[in-house]
């Protein structure tokens, strides 16, 4: 290993926290104005990658003030800490963030925020906890029951092989506008199934006429 890079835990490059701790009364099952997506599990795909059509819950954005540090950021990284003992799908598999200010975390959901340590960006630490080598360590130390979980302290003290400053810059300047363009890419596909759903009903009544319409 060159002598500028070293072996640092995930905490060294990502600040860590667990989901908030709703209660069922809290969340709301439909979605209604100034309210935020509670982001669960059903949000990660197996593999790894968001799900835009996970929300089951919502929470008034009125009752949030204290809350502020669950509120999520684009960017932010989503790790599932709790999975089924005899179908292990999604344990420690990650999810990014595609917007601001939008959704707000629930509990058995680790939060991952890059720090900037060495010039680390979110690309990096997506992959990295997507890898297979490190979800293999990181589910050999879950607790396992009929679920088996992930504990805060085995997430944070997780070790990677951490390249040097000049390599995370050139790494980023490279993941960086791919990841941007996906995240873009996938906002507009969820923007146009919406559109799709909204439109398809009109349509099929004929509460919309597009007869006239020369194309």
């Amino acid at each position: 290993m060159p002598s500028d890079w070293e072996i640092v835990p995930l905490e060294k490059i990502a600040d860590f926290q667990n989901g908030y701790a709703f209660k069922s009364k809290e969340l709301l099952n439909e979605p209604s104005p100034d309210c935020y997506q509670v982001f669960k599990q059903g949000h990660i795909a197996r593999g790894g990658g968001f799900i835009p059509d996970g929300t089951k819950s919502w929470y008034p954005k009125s009752l949030a003030s204290k809350l502020k540090k669950f509120v999520l950021k684009k960017g932010d990284i989503l790790m599932a800490m709790t999975d089924m003992k005899d179908n292990v799908a999604i344990l420690g598999n990650t999810a990014i963030m595609p917007l601001d200010n939008e959704y707000i975390v629930n509990q058995r959901v680790g939060h991952l925020r890059a720090n900037g340590y060495k010039g680390v960006t979110y690309p990096f630490i997506y992959l990295l906890t997507n890898s297979t080598d490190f979800l293999v360590d990181l589910r050999s130390r879950a607790n396992s029951g009929v679920q088996v979980n992930l504990s805060s302290s085995e997430i944070k003290t997780s070790q990677t092989v951490l390249p040097s400053e000049k390599v995370n810059t050139a790494f980023s300047e490279i993941t960086l506008p791919m990841f941007e363009t996906i995240i873009s890419n996938q906002l507009e596909n969820q923007r146009l199934v919406q559109l799709r759903d909204t439109l398809l009903p009109k349509l099929m009544s004929g509460e919309l006429d597009v007869s006239d319409i020369d194309l």
